[in-house]
């Protein structure tokens, strides 16, 4: 749609350009040979920016640049730039789930999990109430969220195996979360417009919000767990609080109240909570559609800062942020933005500012691409997912695409990394879950050949 939208205000502004030089015989022969696309423009369209003006956009925006008046890396920021990362980015497949579900996958995680212990653990120890696994979650259009044995046996289950699954929406799951400090509280938002809480270890529910009237698509706790904060298409941010004065008849876990209610222009794509800083309190960003500004909001007293996506400071809407997140390096020092731009852009800000450090683009993608997007570990590298289903891998300091990744055969739906084992996990409507690996590292760390395919590694 949106590449759509493009071509026709690219016929429209040469249209006016024609018109207002006068030149009547190339406006002839361009209406008599455009007339298909110009007869097909929806009389609804607004009326784009005159050509002249766009250049003049551009050239000024060009100029900024070169007097360094809009992209001036700090002397600490450009030194990051310029160190090169180690290349023990994931690079390889590591293992494929092809069998955990039966319909489109839409995101997919790892996570320690809290779950109930198997007869063997209270058999070796009665007293036993509940035990940590290592999961990779599952969520799928068929509404469920499987849970699957990552590294070690858990009872009769083994590696690979789904040992829990939940139902916690009436509706598909479209993003999920842990609490930072009771990891059996699993939050999850859905497209039947609400908000779950749901014990891992009882598999119960612990709380529901239905607060929401479309599609729920955010949906994250607070760093310190003192707050979840959900954003919608219904162009709204719920942020809840614990409620600190109850009597706690579940035990030590929290329960969460509406706080306050945040309206934006547009329907809710992007957000991402902050790391921790000393310079800033507990923050989350904000990117809508119908907007061209990122909302900084102050989880503690909800004042809300705005910065301008657009260079020149115009109020032009061209693009969505549809992803969202902070560099996991340096407190969040920058921040990542993939758009719904035809030409693939991902632009890099400064944290707190309007300052854009670096564009990026080479991914292939179109009007009705959902980018998502995840960095690796060091900083030094980021992932992004193209509509031709494959993943691109940019370098942060050099802007330039070091590889891709490729053995999906459908819409890639979801990206993860984890940090913890330096692998990358990938969901896609083909109905399988990949991970991917290191391949120098993983096969350094085991006797046996190396497993993976040279098909799917990076090339450098």
């Amino acid at each position: 749609m949106e590449a759509r939208k493009l071509i026709s205000e690219a016929h429209l502004i040469v249209q006016q350009f024609l018109e207002s030089q006068g030149y009547s015989d190339a406006l002839a022969a361009f209406l008599r040979e455009a007339a298909p696309v110009l007869e097909d423009i929806p009389k609804s369209l607004p009326t784009p920016k005159p050509l002249l003006e766009t250049l003049t956009d551009i050239r000024m925006n060009q100029l900024h640049s070169q007097l360094g008046q809009l992209n001036m890396p700090s002397e600490t920021e450009e030194q990051d730039f310029t160190t090169p990362g180690d290349n023990t980015m994931p690079n390889a497949v590591g293992s494929i789930y092809k069998d955990t579900h039966s319909v489109n996958i839409i995101l997919a995680r790892t996570a320690s999990v809290s779950t109930a212990p198997t007869w063997q653990d209270l058999e070796a120890n009665p007293e036993m109430t509940s035990k940590t696994v290592q999961a990779l979650i599952t969520a799928a259009a068929d509404r469920t969220v499987k849970f699957t044995l990552l590294d070690q046996p858990h009872g009769d289950d083994q590696p690979g195996q789904v040992f829990k699954i939940l139902q916690p929406h009436d509706g598909v799951v479209l993003d999920m979360d842990f609490h930072p400090h009771h990891p059996e509280l699993m939050l999850t938002s859905a497209m039947d417009k609400s908000v779950t809480i749901t014990n891992t270890i009882t598999g119960m529910e612990h709380q529901k919000f239905k607060d929401h009237t479309k599609f729920v698509i955010r949906a994250k706790f607070a760093m310190d767990g003192a707050a979840i904060i959900t954003g919608a298409h219904d162009k709204t941010v719920n942020i809840y609080k614990v409620k600190e004065d109850q009597n706690r008849s579940n035990g030590s876990l929290p329960t969460y109240v509406l706080d306050k209610t945040l309206i934006f222009k547009g329907a809710v794509e992007g957000m991402c909570v902050l790391p921790p800083s000393k310079n800033r309190s507990p923050t989350v960003v904000i990117g809508t559609r119908d907007d061209n500004y990122l909302h900084y909001v102050d989880l503690t007293n909800y004042s809300i800062v705005k910065y301008n996506m657009n260079v020149n400071k115009d109020d032009w809407v061209s693009f969505t942020p549809m992803e969202i997140s902070a560099s996991p390096h340096n407190e969040g020092g920058y921040l990542l933005v993939s758009t719904d731009s035809p030409t693939g852009r991902q632009i890099l800000f400064r944290t707190d500012s309007a300052l854009q450090l670096f564009d990026y683009y080479g991914v292939p993608t179109d009007g009705f691409s959902t980018p998502r997007h995840v960095w690796d570990r060091s900083g030094k590298y980021f992932y992004v997912t193209g509509n031709d289903n494959k993943i691109y891998c940019f370098s942060v300091g050099t802007q330039q695409v070091v590889g891709t990744l490729d053995g999906h055969t459908s819409v890639i739906r979801g990206l993860y990394m984890d940090h913890a084992r330096n692998m990358l996990v990938t969901c896609s409507f083909d109905k399988t879950v990949r991970t991917w690996v290191n391949a120098s590292t993983a096969a350094a760390s085991n006797s046996t050949p190396s497993p993976f395919d040279s098909d799917m590694t990076l090339d450098h």
